[in-house]
């Protein structure tokens, strides 16, 4: 049985899934925010940790340096407490009121001190312990002062000082520190002063006003004074004597106020221990951390924002970077060879751009190459295309060449026998008509059947027709010959070679070749195709050396051109303008002849103009034409005759072919002459 897969694996697998679906900014962005969080987080919990500890230790310092202040105090007091009591008994009237048993010398002296010391403790004691002033205050007013050691202590002559229990019928009322001070007179000690403060809540807040502390004494673990108010309200215990200088052990908690205690024990006169807790306010320390803890938090939300948008940047820079890869990448693959991407810096990046712009150089390099070569192939191909074209042009006219030329042949021989003996027969006709004259004058009555055959046969119209006949046949000779030599004059397009041309009869075997082309004739009744006028301009030329095959090529071409351009017109028959063709030759600045070729048909825009020499360049439909005549008109003359080829025309007017030809020097010094 399979075992499913689980839940750790199946949440680890989601959050692959999620991670590897995400941008690729948001891949680099979300482990550094992360991996940066927990650094921060764990470095700003260590030194908060830290900070907090060191707050802490700095408060226990702190703490103990005012205790043993408070002590300090606290022994001052005393101190100045037994001063007071020595200045007292050094008093005259103290002796004289103790000699003389008298209260009042006493109370004259003492209750001034008393109010000015803010005692409330006075007492003068003789030798035999009778009890001479007692004064007793506040607390103790009613209580028994357990000072029977002071006592004896004072009538040894010892002054000093201490802390005695008041206590009210036998339980503990207050604590009492005492000072005594013994007097003496000439016989020796003769008595002796008490003076003494409550230790409550006034004598505490004058040595904590001072130390800036709070004060708290116990006694057997109950509260016998404090200088912090209320504190008497709470259950609790003062912290051991001697902390391990650990702050928990230190902390006193009051209600909603923590404090810091430190515990002094004093000794009592009677060996009983009093414990001072010498407290100082957690308030400014709690504070101190909350407003760390505080800072830390906003301190770790900015960090960790601060954190996210910096990586975001970052990686949105590094994205950017890639990005641009990624869409010079793109214009490569869309033949956009020229993209190179920037080298800014030089790390990893960087070093993929250098590699990406050495490939994209390369590619381009070789794609010139390739464009180069192609264009060399190309424009070898078309070469090849004219050329082989040029052959199949050349080998048509060739062929079409030599079959006038047999034509011509054939043609001639009989219409030469026609033409050589149509001039006999016309003598032998006169001959045998004189010879009938003759006989007409020698029977001027001929036999009946003579007369009745010249009747039937009409003699007298018989012989005027004859001889119209014979007339008619010898000019259909003399035709016939005239087009025999315009055949053979145009037949020469198959012999190649510089020759003397006549321009005009060039021209005149060209007409007659597309003669069938230039009459009109009926297609199936439907339509009728109007003649073309040819108009013959011709000027006074001299002869022109060139190719006479080539040349009647190129006439051929333009005249045949300028009959398709006339297809239209021709077709019109409403149209009251005659389609023509203008034939016109002129000889004008004495370096050059120029043929002129013009039509009045449709004519040409500038942009097909400027096309007309290309090769296999058409206007033509597919299969009417082959883009070949003009191209070759313009190599035959420009190349090979090194003559001029150009091209008026007007859209609607008409076309103009001019050809400029040069002449020969000796031709030119010719006609100079």
């Amino acid at each position: 049985m399979p075992v499913k897969p689980s839940s750790n694996f199946w949440v680890r697998t989601v959050l692959c899934r999620t991670y590897s679906k995400l941008p690729l900014q948001q891949k680099i962005s979300i482990p550094f925010a992360f991996v940066f969080f927990g650094l921060w987080l764990s470095g700003t919990v260590s030194i908060g940790y830290y900070f907090l500890r060191h707050l802490e230790r700095r408060q226990l310092r702190e703490i103990e340096s005012l205790a043993a202040l408070v002590v300090q105090q606290f022994q001052n007091k005393t101190e100045t407490l037994r001063l007071h009591a020595t200045v007292t008994v050094e008093s005259e009237n103290i002796l004289k009121g103790l000699e003389n048993t008298n209260e009042i010398i006493l109370l004259q002296r003492l209750l001034p001190l008393k109010l000015l010391l803010e005692l409330d403790l006075v007492q003068v004691i003789d030798i035999q312990d009778r009890l001479l002033v007692d004064l007793k205050l506040n607390r103790i007013s009613n209580s028994e002062i357990d000072h029977e050691i002071a006592l004896s202590q004072v009538m040894n002559g010892v002054s000093f000082s201490t802390i005695v229990d008041a206590k009210n019928n036998n339980t503990f009322s207050s604590s009492v520190l005492i000072a005594t001070a013994p007097i003496k007179s000439n016989q020796g000690v003769v008595g002796g002063v008490i003076i003494g403060r409550v230790i409550n809540a006034k004598f505490l807040s004058e040595i904590s006003q001072k130390t800036n502390t709070s004060i708290v004494i116990f006694k057997d673990n109950k509260i016998v004074a404090s200088s912090l108010p209320n504190a008497e309200k709470f259950s609790w215990l003062p912290p051991p004597g001697t902390p391990q200088n650990t702050f928990s052990e230190s902390e006193i908690k009051l209600g909603d106020r923590s404090y810091l205690g430190k515990t002094v024990p004093i000794f009592e006169i009677n060996q009983s221990q009093l414990q001072l807790v010498v407290m100082s306010s957690l308030h400014a320390l709690e504070n101190a951390k909350q407003n760390f803890l505080i800072g830390l938090v906003v301190f770790s939300v900015v960090g960790s924002v601060v954190a996210i948008i910096v990586g975001y940047i970052l990686s949105g820079l590094m994205v950017a970077r890639i990005n641009s890869v990624t869409q010079a990448t793109e214009k490569l693959a869309n033949d956009n060879l020229w993209v190179q991407l920037p080298v800014l810096y030089n790390d990893e990046l960087d070093r993929l751009a250098k590699a990406f712009n050495r490939m994209a150089k390369k590619l381009k390099d070789r794609d010139e190459t390739l464009k180069i070569k192609v264009e060399q192939l190309e424009e070898t191909l078309q070469k090849l295309y004219f050329t082989q074209s040029q052959l199949i042009q050349s080998e048509k006219m060739s062929g079409l060449g030599q079959m006038v030329a047999g034509i011509a042949h054939e043609f001639n021989n009989p219409v030469n026998f026609i033409y050589a003996n149509i001039e006999p027969a016309i003598h032998y006709v006169d001959d045998l008509l004189y010879l009938l004259d003759l006989y007409k004058e020698a029977y001027p009555d001929p036999p009946e059947s003579i007369a009745d055959t010249l009747e039937d046969i009409d003699f007298d119209f018989l012989v005027q027709d004859f001889q119209d006949l014979l007339t008619s046949i010898k000019s259909g000779a003399e035709r016939i010959s005239a087009i025999v030599r315009g055949l053979r004059t145009f037949s020469r397009l198959d012999q190649s070679g510089i020759k003397v041309v006549d321009i005009h009869e060039n021209l005149e075997a060209t007409l007659l070749v597309v003669q069938h082309r230039i009459q009109g004739n009926i297609q199936e009744k439907i339509s009728s195709i109007r003649d073309i006028q040819v108009i013959k301009k011709y000027g006074d030329l001299p002869l022109v050396t060139c190719d006479p095959g080539e040349l009647n090529q190129v006439f051929l071409n333009a005249i045949n051109n300028a009959i398709d351009a006339l297809d239209e017109l021709r077709s019109d028959t409403e149209n009251p303008k005659i389609p023509q063709i203008v034939l016109k030759t002129e000889y004008s600045d004495c370096s050059s002849v120029k043929i002129t070729i013009s039509d009045n048909g449709c004519g040409m825009s500038e942009e097909v103009k400027a096309k007309i020499f290309d090769p296999f360049f058409t206007t033509k439909p597919v299969g009417s034409g082959t883009g070949l005549g003009l191209s070759i008109n313009y190599s035959i003359i420009v190349d090979h005759c090194r003559g001029k080829l150009r091209c008026h025309s007007i859209p609607g007017e008409g076309t103009d072919l001019i050809i400029e030809l040069p002449l020969e020097k000796n031709v030119i010094q010719n006609v100079a002459l």
